[in-house]
Order: structure tokens, then C-alpha cells, then sequence
């Protein structure tokens, strides 16, 4: 079946930003004494701040109250590190898939305020919908986030591409009945085999995406 449209994670896709994320973490986590991994926590990406501090917390040994001390600090060390990048080549890549036609979203486990004021910075024309894990009961790795998606821009979840970057939202995107280009941003190839395609960098993801959608498009 011919693709119709491209659904893309924020986090780690959309934006440069899963080291900055990390590093807020660990910073969070090692002021209770807590070591944790640039694996642990990337193959955790897109379930919320609350299912990931809550999972990391009970897996270490933290008390309800420490975590939520963690989950505060993540915040402000966040909002400390946090500096805007974008990967090579991504916004070329989304603005001639616009150019062509092909409908497009934003699908994340981040919040709403941070998610929406970058896409409407450096995004507002590119998608036409925006769905966070405020907007879900469940997100990532159900489907839920996905098809909400897929029904905003109103094409059958089946004719839909996600691109991934991490085990969460594969799952989430295959249960969804979607086809998935995993890149390799954060995690190794073993990490992603669940995806149907797996890209090294945009340019191997714009050439899946151009097969798949059945159009072809003229370089600048």
C-alpha cells in the first residue's frame, strides 16, 4: 500500500536534544547517589517524565519521595542545559516532503508547553498536528499517541510512516499498524530491529520515505 503520511518523534528526531535530556537525568539522579546509563535511560525515550522517573527510581532503590525530588531536579537541570539543535539535514528533508504534499505530525512523550513552542518557532508551516503525552491516557509504547495522529490528519493508520528513534515508540508505532523508519540518533541498530527500516542519518530516512510515499522529489 502506497504511504500517504509521515509522523515524526520530537525528541531525538525532530530535535537534537536526548543528550541534553540525559545529561539533566543523571545530574538528577546522582545527587541521590544513583548512577545511571546513556542506555538505560535512551531506551526508555518517549513514555513521559512520570513513567520514566518512576521506573528508574523503583529500579534504584529511591522512595516515592525521592523520586519525585528527582523528577523536580530533571527540570531544572533541564532547563540549565537545554540548548535548541537540530540534525543535518531534517529540515530540508521535511520542507520538500511539504512541498510535495505529504501530511505531517509531531508524535511525543514530551509536554505540550516545551513541544508546541519549538514547532511553533521552527515548525509552525510543516505539521499540521502536534500530539504530547498530555493529550493521550496512554502513551508510548501503546498506539494510542499514533492514532490519535493519524486521525487529526484524517489518513488510515496503515498508510502512515513513523520515524523513530527509540524501542518505545517502535512498539508503540507498530501496534498501530504503521510502517517505521528507526534512526540510529541515540541507540545502536540492535536496539531497533523492531523498526521495518533502519537509517543511519536523514538522508537514508528521506530515501525510505521517498520510496514509500511513491513520490519522486527533485533535489534544490
Amino acid at each position: 500500500m502506497k504511504k500517504k503520511a509521515v509522523l515524526f518523534d520530537f525528541d531525538g528526531v525532530t530535535v537534537k536534544s536526548m543528550e541534553q535530556h540525559f545529561e539533566a537525568w543523571r545530574a538528577a539522579f546522582a545527587e541521590w547517589g544513583v548512577h545511571i546509563t546513556p542506555e538505560e535511560f535512551f531506551t526508555l525515550e518517549g513514555q513521559g517524565i512520570d513513567t520514566i522517573a518512576h521506573y528508574l527510581g523503583k529500579k534504584h532503590g529511591l522512595s516515592e519521595e525521592q523520586v519525585k525530588a528527582v523528577k523536580h531536579r530533571k527540570v531544572s537541570h533541564y532547563n540549565q542545559f537545554m540548548r535548541l539543535e537540530f540534525y543535518d539535514h531534517f529540515h530540508e528533508m521535511v520542507d520538500r516532503l511539504h512541498r510535495n504534499g505529504v501530511p505531517m505530525a509531531v508524535v511525543t512523550g514530551g509536554d505540550r508547553d516545551r513541544v508546541q513552542k519549538i514547532v511553533d518557532e521552527h515548525f509552525d508551516h510543516y505539521f499540521s498536528a502536534v500530539v504530547t503525552i498530555d493529550d493521550v491516557e496512554r502513551g508510548k509504547p501503546h498506539p494510542d499517541p499514533f492514532l490519535k495522529a493519524a486521525q487529526m490528519l484524517r489518513v488510515a493508520p496503515e498508510e502512515c510512516i513513523v520515524v523513530e528513534n527509540a524501542p518505545m515508540g517502535i512498539q508503540g508505532a507498530k501496534a498501530a499498524n504503521m510502517t517505521v523508519i528507526a534512526i540510529t540518533t541515540t541507540l545502536d541498530p540492535s536496539y531497533l530491529k523492531q523498526a521495518d527500516y533502519i537509517a543511519s542519518d536523514f538522508y537514508e530516512v528521506e530515501k525510505y520515505l521517498h520510496e514509500l510515499l511513491g513520490i519522486q522529489v527533485q533535489s534544490d
